[in-house]
């Protein structure tokens, strides 16, 4: 408000009166005349006369002006003092203005309980606090100049006068006002910075009704006269007073220090005895004792008693839910509590909700207390649960046994838990399946359909877990509302885990306790549930279809509640899974039904369905199955072998001669056998088998590993089975993918085509293929015999050297010898055999360079070279060796 005030006139000096030149020259030229005419010199003495009268007007003059310069000085006083009068009216005026507006502390206590101005603050008005009184701009505006050249104004010194006015004019003492919503933070010594505090809220408490907000104050003896307010209240540790409510909060803290206020005080009050700084401004500051403060406080419960106001505890601290009634119709539910109770409808306002909370608010018990409200008097054909779990598995426990729970979700289960989600895909199309059947659009036309309702507590956890799970939640946030499923997401960070795609589609938004403003909003649209104290467990903000947002108490059920509860349900028929049960552990072959050697049972989580799996050598080619130890591998081989009745190949030397049969071949471990062998007999038997796989006979082979050997075999096998790998590096080179790799799977489980399998246990262990042996040949024989290594007594008659009687029918000598014998060996083997005894396969190639590769033998070597071929023999030596 600006107020005009005009200056008086400025002093001015009278002009000086002119010189009368013509009445002093008056007298003169008529003596002069006088003279001329009488001719008498005594005429001549009136020429004196002009003299005369020249000094008399001067000295008229003179006086004239001093009077009138006197008259003009007591009229600019005088003047000026109405001014200055005006101006010291105008500034009380203000000063009982600014009183007014603003009473100050002790005013404001002093009010009576019926005071009709108390609790009058519209919703988005400042809360103004008087700190103390100091200078403040008066709004007085002199209008009007002083010319500080004029000799008159500098003769009175009225321009200093006029500027000491307009100083005194420009500013009034009133009261330092500031809006509580900026936060305000008290520095001083302790006891002054309390009278402080306890001025400014009071102030407050005399603003904020009832009704609007919630009082948290420390747990402190300094604060026990807070005790009668009328105001919901909390006592948590610290040095801060906060009042909350909606689109409200107001700190008022205690520091020795600036930098120990918390950053919601924006006003910083430096407090001393009898001087105070708000800011930079200097203020005279008023204070409070706590006798005024207590009888100021006990004034604002007798108003809220007299205007029909609650006393705190208007939202219980706990409810339970047996006191709560039971909502009929829809997916009503009653668990919230307000200035009456709540009831919730996920048909009527949902379809879906979100509920935020940080760790300790009461997330838990609220969604038990959901779930039961929903579950009680309705049926299982009527509403079923899926409870997830993804903070432990612990926190739906009392509500395993409800006949309306479908199955518990946890993290401690994490396939299984992907398994089950990846089944609400299908369920999806099942349910779209059944309504077109049924003719209808929409779940609440359709017969048969119950509705499905999710309940996911830490959505966010679920999705750092799994992350591609968001898109299917999309999908059922936008379907659901016809499908009859509906969705309950429970985070700690809403404002991060549900995006907009989610959120648009969940009616219903709850959020208890969270840490920062940004959850809060995200939730409700208000930050209130970022200032529910600590210990309020289970304090909410509610906002129901866009409506306004309430601050609500959820509901406890008790176990005995919960044990009731489920006693109740346990004769109705049990809810169906939405997904069929896992693969068992252990599964006989008897159990599998397929046509073509039966492998096992393959989870279909999308397809709501578990299928047997069948190989089918002519049409699904060879069979490779890699696997670490006690994966299942060899029960595997057993399990193909039997159907196919052929023997386990799992010994190199059995593999070799395998490889020169017709028929079936199954091997186990076969990177090991391979492994076994030379180069040369490693690379002779990878082709045979890829020469097999290429022509489609029936193959069949498990490794541990895909060895550099077992590479390009790897590549031929149509038909792969993955089971546990304990690297996730060997599980990738053997062809998986790196998401499905699973360090624990059981024996036999594994994964076909991405698909997880169950492999089938076998009805008895299959038998093993043997190596073969040949007796040694009779008659005429060449024998070439290694370091260590003697003849057999079987190997009678007529011995020889190398050279020395080819006629002998026994020519016996080591590699050395022959060797001296040049070409002697290769003559000899077109006529006789060769018995080769104990010479490994690099010197046999020094004396017979042109024979074919040896088979393998575990035992010593012991070959024997006839019809084009090796064969083995057993001899003393080899068999007491043994198997190596």
């Amino acid at each position: 408000m600006q107020t005009r005030i005009d200056l008086p006139r400025p002093p001015t000096d009278p002009e000086p009166a002119p010189f009368p030149l013509f009445a002093s020259l008056a007298p003169v030229l008529g003596a002069g005349a006088l003279w001329l005419l009488l001719q008498t010199p005594t005429v001549l003495a009136f020429a004196l006369l002009g003299p005369v009268i020249a000094v008399a007007g001067l000295g008229d003059g003179r006086r004239t002006r001093r009077r009138r310069r006197r008259r003009e000085a007591d009229r600019w006083r005088v003047e000026l003092a109405e001014v200055a009068g005006s101006v010291d009216a105008a500034l009380d005026e203000r000063r009982a203005a600014l009183i007014a507006e603003h009473p100050g502390p002790r005013a404001v206590a002093a009010r009576p309980p019926h005071d009709p101005h108390r609790w009058r603050r519209a919703d988005d008005a400042p809360v103004a606090v008087v700190l103390g009184t100091g200078p403040l701009p008066s709004g007085i505006a002199l209008e009007g100049t002083v010319p500080a050249s004029d000799p008159a104004v500098r003769r009175l010194a009225a321009a200093p006068a006029v500027d000491r006015l307009r100083t005194a004019a420009a500013v009034v003492d009133g009261p330092i006002v500031v809006d509580a919503r900026e936060g305000i933070g008290v520095v001083g010594p302790p006891l002054v910075a309390l009278a402080l505090a306890r001025a400014a809220l009071v102030q407050i408490l005399d603003a904020v009704p009832p009704d609007a907000a919630e009082a948290i104050v420390p747990d402190d003896p300094r604060w026990d006269w807070f005790d009668a307010l009328p105001h919901v209240l909390h006592r948590e540790p610290g040095s801060a007073v906060r009042l909350v409510g909606d689109g409200l909060e107001v700190t008022v803290a205690l520091a020795e220090r600036a930098d120990g206020l918390p950053r919601e005080c924006r006003v910083v009050v430096h407090a001393a005895l009898d001087d105070a700084r708000v800011g930079e401004r200097p203020c005279r500051p008023v204070a409070l004792s706590e006798r005024e403060a207590r009888a100021a406080i006990e004034t604002l419960a007798g108003a809220a008693a007299h205007a029909g106001f609650r006393r705190a505890g208007s939202l219980p601290a706990s409810v339970g839910l047996e006191e709560l009634p039971v909502a009929q119709g829809g997916l009503s539910a009653v668990f919230l509590v307000a200035d009456e109770p709540i009831e919730l409808d996920l048909v009527r306002d949902g379809p879906h909700a979100v509920v935020g909370g940080t760790t300790g608010s009461g997330k838990s018990e609220l969604l038990i207390a959901w779930v039961a409200a929903l579950a009680a008097r309705r049926s299982t054909a009527e509403v079923s649960f899926l409870l997830v779990d993804f903070k432990g598995g612990a926190s739906f426990a009392p509500l395993h046994g409800l006949a309306h729970c479908v199955g518990v979700m946890t993290d401690l289960d994490q396939a299984g838990a992907l398994r089950a989600i990846e089944s609400l895909r299908a369920e999806l199309r099942r349910r779209e399946r059944l309504l077109a059947e049924q003719g209808v659009r929409a779940i609440e036309a359709a017969t048969g359909v119950p509705r499905l309702v999710i309940v996911v507590d830490e959505f966010a956890a679920m999705l750092q877990e799994l992350p591609d799970l968001h898109r299917l939640f999309v999908d059922l946030a936008a379907r659901g509302r016809s499908l009859g499923v509906h969705l309950v997401l429970c985070t700690q960070r809403p404002a991060e885990a549900v995006r907009d795609s989610l959120l648009a589609n969940c009616g219903i938004r709850i959020s208890l306790r969270v840490t920062d403003e940004h959850d809060a909003v995200a939730v409700t649209g208000s930050p209130s549930a970022a200032a529910i104290p600590l210990a309020a467990r289970g304090r909410c903000v509610v906002r129901i279809s866009g409506g306004a947002t309430r601050s609500a108490q959820a509901a406890l059920a008790s176990p005995e509640h919960l044990r009731a509860l489920v006693a109740a349900a346990a004769g109705q028929p049990r809810a169906a899974r939405p997904w069929r049960e896992p693969l068992p552990r252990s599964l006989p072959v008897t159990e599998v039904h397929a046509e073509g050697i039966r492998l096992g049972l393959v989870d279909r989580p999308a397809e709501q369905r578990i299928a047997p799996v069948a190989w089918r050598p002519e049409v699904e080619g060879p069979l490779l199955v890699i696997g670490g130890a006690a994966s299942g591998r060899t029960a595997l081989a057993d399990l193909v072998a039997g159907q196919l009745g052929a023997a386990v190949v799992d010994r190199e030397d059995a593999l070799w001669d395998a490889l020169q049969e017709p028929g079936p071949l199954v091997v186990d471990d076969l990177d090991l056998q391979l492994a076994r062998l030379s180069d040369e007999q490693q690379a002779s038997a990878a082709h045979a088998i890829a020469r097999r796989m290429r022509e489609g006979q029936p193959v069949a082979v498990t490794a541990r590993r895909v060895s550099t050997a077992m590479g390009p075999l790897a590549a031929l096998a149509e038909l792969r089975i993955l089971l546990r790998i304990a690297s996730r590096q060997e599980h990738l080179v053997a062809g998986g993918e790196g998401r499905l790799h699973d360090s624990e799977l059981p024996a036999g489980a594994g994964w076909l085509r991405d698909e997880r399998i169950q492999l089938a246990l076998p009805d008895a262990a299959a038998p093993r293929r043997a190596p073969r042996f040949v007796p040694l040949p009779r008659g005429a024989v060449a024998v070439v015999l290694g370091p260590g290594a003697r003849a057999p007594d079987a190997l009678a008659g007529s011995a020889a050297k190398p050279g020395q009687d080819a006629g002998a029918a026994l020519v016996i000598g080591s590699v050395a010898e022959w060797e001296a014998a040049w070409g002697e060996l290769d003559r000899l083997r077109a006529e006789r055999s060769v018995v080769v005894l104990g010479v490994d396969e690099r010197a046999l190639r020094q004396v017979l360079r042109h024979a074919p590769p040896p088979p393998p033998m575990r035992e010593a070597p012991a070959w024997v070279l006839q019809d084009g071929r090796f064969e083995r023999v057993r001899y003393a030596s080899s068999d007491a060796t043994g198997v190596a």
